[in-house]
């Protein structure tokens, strides 16, 4: 009998604890709200039919109006039959809510406003998959550099160190980060290629990097952003003197820009498992925080990049050359009037004929430095020496040079 109340008693704390994690789930959904207008022909005077017909047509453009949130025109344009298949045709799965506010019949239409409560996450989960927000972003590459410690192991394992292959061909965090992401669309260095002509120093070959080395590490393996950590898994003991020993995993992920150091995501989650053999109940708990994990920062990710790209992001600027401080003064004022997307330029430092600014602009680095090449520069010339994801370098010089 008490084994009985006992196995009652944590099922209905496993429920109660299943339960509070979806409430926290729906809290911190983010939810789009959007006032949209839909019409439908009136057939043969069957206006139930053509109202439903209206409705579904102003909940679909919601939905349009939220992606375009998110992406550019250009892009909506460029994939509009995919995501009219893809993303359009699942109004029912964005839709939380909505409000008719307004119905009227016409001649031989039946119009409609809706007031429509649209999920921002589902719509941006769809949108990675398809690769849409890479492409936007110059589909960035993502490098995995996670030591993992399971049960059993003494160390943690790394795959950045060599002389520790044995532990580390594929680990389970990184094996299942890689394929969270890749099903998401993202872009995945696989470092086992760039082994065979990178090689580091010893001073790389540590569990704990610090962030500049963490990013010196991924420009040298050709990563524009690194998920950056560590995982463990240790035993918990028997479960309810059974068989089945218990493991519970711990991670802590932070994801960066390896060229200007910025931090686009952050998580630290735990799991448990359970298995009859110890090491298989650690890598178990293992898989199961990382599938939480990256769940979390992949949001996080895709947020931020939906959020430059279609809002604002920052730029680093580096001016170099014959700068002085009119002509900065001039390359300010130039750029903001003549560059597309620039909404703000923030200054950080000027001295010895080198000035860093940080640029608010709607768009990628890329096509802030197109902007500029084509800029028009009165008493000075202004080149593009330098472009990474995050940053652009621009060189003064006294006059245009020809090609």
């Amino acid at each position: 009998m008490k084994r009985t109340v006992q196995t009652i008693s944590i099922g209905v704390l496993l429920l109660a604890l299943t339960l509070l994690a979806s409430a926290g789930a729906w809290a911190q959904e983010e939810i789009h709200t959007v006032t949209a207008e839909g019409v439908a022909v009136i057939t043969d005077g069957n206006m139930a039919s053509a109202r439903d017909g209206a409705v579904n047509d102003a909940l679909r453009r919601a939905v349009e109006q939220a992606v375009g949130t998110m992406v550019s025109a250009e892009t909506v344009a460029e994939n509009y039959t995919v995501l009219s298949d893809r993303v359009y045709s699942k109004t029912a799965g964005y839709v939380k809510n909505y409000e008719v506010l307004s119905e009227m019949p016409e001649t031989q239409l039946y119009r409609v406003t809706v007031k429509a409560e649209v999920s921002k996450a589902d719509i941006q989960n769809d949108l990675s998959a398809l690769g849409l927000l890479m492409a936007r972003k110059n589909m960035p590459r993502v490098m995995i550099m996670v030591a993992e410690q399971n049960i059993g192991q003494t160390t943690y394992a790394y795959w950045w160190d060599r002389s520790m292959t044995t532990q580390t061909d594929m680990t389970i965090t990184e094996n299942t980060l890689m394929e969270k992401l890749s099903g998401k669309g993202f872009n995945v260095v696989d470092h086992t290629v760039a082994d065979r002509t990178v090689e580091l120093s010893s001073a790389y070959k540590i569990a704990d990097l610090t962030n500049d080395a963490m990013q010196k590490v991924g420009q040298l393996y050709g990563a524009e952003v690194v998920i950056y950590g560590k995982a463990y898994a240790k035993l918990r003991g028997s479960v309810l003197g059974t068989a089945m020993q218990s493991a519970m995993a711990n991670i802590s992920l932070r994801v960066v820009n390896t060229d200007n150091g910025a931090v686009l995501a952050t998580t630290t989650a735990n799991a448990a498992a359970a298995h009859p053999d110890e090491m298989t109940a650690g890598a178990n708990a293992l898989k199961n925080v990382t599938e939480q994990a990256a769940d979390q920062i992949i949001t996080q990710i895709v947020e931020r990049w939906s959020n430059e790209v279609s809002g604002a992001g920052l730029i680093q600027v580096t001016v170099t050359g014959n700068v002085t401080y009119s002509r900065l003064v001039g390359l300010k004022d130039t750029i903001q009037a003549q560059v597309r997307g620039v909404r703000a330029i923030h200054q950080r430092s000027f001295e010895g004929q080198k000035a860093l600014l940080d640029v608010e602009f709607s768009g990628s680095a890329q096509e802030f430095a197109d902007g500029v090449s084509r800029a028009d520069f009165n008493g000075f010339a202004v080149t593009v020496s330098g472009a990474t994801q995050n940053s652009v370098t621009l060189k003064v010089t006294d006059s245009a040079t020809t090609f």
